[in-house]
């Protein structure tokens, strides 16, 4: 029997970004600072434990100096006319849903709108239009250009989803959706980073290895379903990548440890994960490869 915390799932697609908020907000979030990802033997209970962070944690990387808004790395509108199969539309929900969130988090309202739009249309084509009640689309209609309103709308309509899914039983399409919303989240913040050894967002990213992690098993627990195995082998070499991340030893408290028996990782320790420039450069690569090819885009930056 497998046991995971499908709520808390779905937020992985951004929760690279909780780190990005400034120092005041850090001490009201002291106490969540842990991610934990148990790999016990596959005879039990397979558990795997997320952090869910606030909305502030989630759209907080707009306060970050080095990931501007640019419009030209979303997904397309338009390209909702190419995903006519189960995977490519809930794949593409969750690729859509981090679209949407950059955009609230950047207070682009027309934007906002847009892919709110998008969202919705392609949650009827999945089975969930029952979410978009009559008070949510009036929500929508008379959406406020003010960003909090932006963000808590966007984000509200998000948790609306994932409790469905989560209520109906449908792993398999947040798995899918989840997969989406992390590579398009990383796809925005790979094209406006260059690498350097002391960047801040490096770093960020080389913590992905814990998000990553959770994501492939939450995949490998639905890979029976031809859909999901299907993404599990798109990402493979995103997968490997980060499986050969180096961990150093080091002073920040903060930084991601794993146990004495290697099957625990948790944030907060006393080491970290080092991405070279070499490895750097190939994930970003994998990342816009794997990106534009599960979206149709035909797109070199």
């Amino acid at each position: 029997m497998k046991k995971i915390s499908l709520l808390a799932l779905l937020i992985v697609p951004l929760i690279w970004l909780s780190s990005c908020k400034s120092d005041d907000n850090k001490k009201d979030n002291e106490t969540q600072d842990s991610t934990i990802v148990d790999n016990t033997n596959d005879q039990e209970d397979v558990q795997t434990f997320y952090l869910v962070p606030s909305p502030d944690d989630v759209f907080g990387f707009a306060d970050d100096k080095n990931l501007q808004y640019n419009a030209e790395l979303l997904n397309p509108t338009e390209n909702l006319e190419k995903y006519n199969d189960t995977k490519s539309k809930e794949f593409n929900f969750g690729v859509y849903s981090a679209d949407l969130a950059y955009c609230a988090a950047s207070n682009k309202n027309d934007e906002t709108v847009q892919y709110l739009n998008v969202v919705r249309e392609l949650s009827q084509d999945i089975g969930l239009a029952d979410v978009f009640n009559e008070s949510l689309v009036y929500r929508i209609e008379h959406i406020s250009p003010e960003k909090d309103s932006l963000i808590s709308l966007s984000n509200d309509t998000y948790f609306d989803i994932i409790r469905y899914l989560e209520r109906n039983d449908r792993p398999s399409t947040l798995a899918t959706m989840a997969a989406g919303g992390w590579l398009e989240c990383m796809y925005l913040v790979v094209n406006q980073t260059d690498y350097s050894a002391d960047n801040p967002t490096i770093q960020k990213i080389a913590d992905q290895k814990l998000i990553v992690t959770n994501l492939e098993k939450f995949l490998e627990q639905e890979q029976d379903n031809p859909n999901i195995k299907a993404i599990i082998d798109e990402f493979q070499n995103i997968f490997k990548l980060y499986s050969e991340l180096e961990v150093v030893e080091t002073q920040d408290n903060n930084a991601p440890t794993t146990d004495n028996n290697e099957t625990i990782i948790v944030v907060g320790g006393h080491s970290k994960f080092v991405i070279s420039e070499e490895q750097y450069k190939n994930l970003k690569k994998y990342i816009i490869d794997t990106r534009n090819n599960l979206t149709k885009n035909n797109v070199s930056l």
